[in-house]
């Protein structure tokens, strides 16, 4: 391992700078693991010759990217960018590959992929065969120093002149510390108004808006259908034939429907809570668009830089999820959740249910029935031993399985092409 050296990019300004955040934590956790790691930031109007070309012929590990631009950059011969690199090449796809088209269609040889989510890894192996192996792993964790700091202060109210405590005194201790905390829902993330959305799907031209109008009414039937499961049904109904590449330039295309069901189901769980009367906190831009009869227990907050928004996360009780766009993995808010002791609440899909137990670990509510969400809401509001010990035994799981040093262990698994392409047994271990 001494001597070895990995390379980090971060090639693209991605929402909250959460592309740069995520370039370092996994770069700081290569380097816990003994490696060199070098990071390269790249940013809008930089001499991309200038800073590029000094990292090509250099011996790496591994590359590692998120939602990399770089697949699709060629050098003035014509070679795509990954090709002059030394060591296989990752790209960390964080949204649906619908989205990614271009890079995921390069002409790079040194392409591979890793997904948060057991279907998009299936589609990404279906549908883009430039790719050259591909991985299911949501990403980890980080935790906060609010969190951290209130450990810490625990610990040393505990302590004083003693050397131990016991874990029912600690317990006691945090109970306490967290007494100040108000017990709302809070959601973290971007909102748009769904109807407006909508409207780009009514002004498609008329083939594809059919099919869109199709998929948009099947993944509201049934929030954990895949949007690529439910276009291949809309064409075996219709006896209609494409090519893999065809299938994945129209699924490019109808990127308003997944974009439409985020937020759609975005504001039916906002609806819920506040039609039953529980207090919600929602931050992240967007979110003026919103709007329900009586707001009197919303509360509306700006975004703030990803690295803040673990501090914000730690100061709340109970953290939302809603992630249909994930319907087979796990977004970031849960483990984001689970590291800084606040209860995650998140819809229920296959990978979650096979990771966690409902009431233990997290609680899962359904999409399909949002009275769900406001039942086990309510509950863990009034129930504070149950909120308090599904923190303790979610960040128990968090430690074991979901922290940064987690994933760059598991990426230099797939870097030894441990599970050659389709990584189906790593899968299943990984998150």
């Amino acid at each position: 391992m001494s001597g070895e050296k990995i390379l980090v990019f971060s090639s693209r300004e991605i929402c909250y700078l959460s592309g740069n955040f995520f370039a370092h934590q996994i770069g700081a956790a290569f380097e816990e693991l003994g490696y060199e790691v070098d990071i390269c930031e790249v940013s809008e109007g930089d001499d991309l010759d200038a800073v590029l070309e000094p990292l090509t012929g250099r011996p790496y590990r591994l590359i590692l990217d998120f939602n990399s631009m770089l697949p699709g950059l060629a050098m003035e011969d014509g070679q795509p960018y990954p090709d002059r690199l030394s060591g296989s090449f990752f790209n960390y796809v964080l949204d649906h590959p619908l989205f990614h088209y271009n890079s995921l269609t390069s002409a790079a040889e040194n392409l591979h992929a890793i997904v948060p989510d057991e279907a998009q890894e299936a589609y990404v192996r279906a549908y883009y065969p430039r790719v050259k192996r591909v991985f299911t792993l949501p990403l980890a964790g980080t935790r906060s120093f609010t969190a951290q700091g209130r450990e810490e202060a625990a610990e040393r109210e505990l302590c004083g002149e003693r050397a131990e405590s016991t874990p029912a005194e600690a317990d006691k201790c945090l109970l306490n510390r967290q007494a100040d905390r108000q017990c709302r829902v809070f959601f973290p993330g971007t909102y748009d108004d769904p109807e407006r959305v909508y409207r780009l799907v009514q002004e498609a031209p008329a083939p594809q808006r059919d099919a869109m109008k199709a998929l948009t009414g099947m993944r509201l039937a049934d929030p954990l259908l895949p949007m690529e499961e439910a276009f291949a049904r809309y064409l075996q109904e219709r006896d209609i034939r494409l090519t893999r590449g065809q299938f994945a330039l129209s699924m490019n295309a109808m990127y308003p429907v997944d974009a439409y069901v985020r937020d759609y189901f975005r504001k039916a769980a906002v609806d819920a809570l506040l039609s039953a009367g529980l207090p919600v906190t929602v931050m992240g831009e967007g979110w003026q668009k919103y709007h329900f009869p009586d707001e009197r227990l919303l509360r509306r907050e700006r975004g703030c830089s990803f690295a803040l928004s673990f501090e914000r996360i730690a100061r709340e009780e109970i953290l939302l999820n809603v992630s249909p766009i994930f319907s087979h993995g796990m977004h970031d808010r849960i483990p984001a959740g689970m590291a800084n002791g606040t209860v995650v609440l998140t819809d229920e899909n296959p990978y979650l249910a096979r990771r966690f137990a409902d009431g233990e670990t997290v609680a899962f509510y359904s999409l399909r029935d949002m009275d769900t969400l406001a039942g086990k809401a309510a509950l863990l509001m009034e129930d504070s031993g149950l909120r308090e010990r599904i923190k303790r035994q979610a960040y128990r799981e968090f430690c074991a399985h979901d922290t940064w040093k987690h994933r760059a262990e598991q990426i230099l698994k797939m870097s030894d092409g441990m599970e050659g392409r389709d990584g189906a047994e790593l899968s299943e271990k990984t998150g």
